[in-house]
């Protein structure tokens, strides 16, 4: 790497390290860290960057982590195409996070899009398509930006929906697998959405606004708006 790449990226590095300094990013970063760090199995991990302030917030810590403990770390977007403008807001958030030293992987789904249960069908469709990426890229731990205000849905969804004690209290673990291949952690699941949404400011002063979070059609929206 020449001398010249070299410097910037100590620079940006430094920058972004210098937010820590904040007492609200520092205390999440801290319990973010401390988590990650109890697994000494983790020494590389992949994160699903859907654009929104909760996954910038993750990218954010996610990048501090690889900086101060020489982790590998590979960042992924989906390209869904469910709105006419999503490519445009997969390339401004690919061009934004190169800014900051973070490449981007993205993947795009192709073909037919459903026209009911649009959410869920596109989470699962999210999760397949990001999963087979990173196994074959050689990676076994997948962090996604589940939060404090999602457990809450969550426990209110599956309570209307009559699931089993088990059912109400399986989405507030921090470590989850995914097909006996992928394990999956949710290093934020006790921080709220709100600082979240501090944290992709501060940092970035940009996230992607997806329309559907104010589409009360949807039943997590009107949970979400009780």
């Amino acid at each position: 790497m020449k001398k010249k790449s070299l410097s910037a990226k100590k620079t940006i590095h430094k920058n972004l390290l210098n937010y820590l300094k904040n007492p609200k990013i520092g205390k999440i970063y801290r319990d973010f860290e401390n988590l990650l760090l109890l697994d000494n199995k983790i020494k590389s991990f992949a994160i699903a960057v859907s654009g929104g302030p909760d996954s910038l917030a993750l990218t954010y810590l996610a990048k501090c982590f690889s900086i101060l403990n020489n982790s590998k770390i590979n960042y992924y977007h989906l390209d869904h195409k469910l709105r006419k403008n999503s490519t445009q807001e997969t390339l401004e958030l690919k061009y934004l996070l190169k800014k900051f030293d973070i490449d981007c992987k993205i993947l795009v789904w192709e073909g037919k899009k459903p026209k009911s249960n649009i959410q869920s069908v596109a989470r699962k469709k999210r999760y397949s398509l990001i999963i087979n990426q990173i196994l074959k890229d050689k990676f076994n731990h997948l962090l996604i930006a589940h939060h404090l205000d999602d457990l809450y849905e969550n426990f209110f969804i599956r309570l209307l929906r009559g699931s089993g004690l088990k059912g109400l209290t399986s989405f507030n673990q921090v470590n989850t697998r995914y097909n006996n291949k992928i394990k999956i952690l949710r290093p934020l699941i006790k921080v709220n959405k709100n600082d979240l949404l501090f944290i992709a400011m501060k940092i970035f002063n940009y996230y992607i606004k997806d329309p559907s979070n104010k589409n009360i059609n949807f039943k997590r929206i009107r949970i979400r708006n009780l």
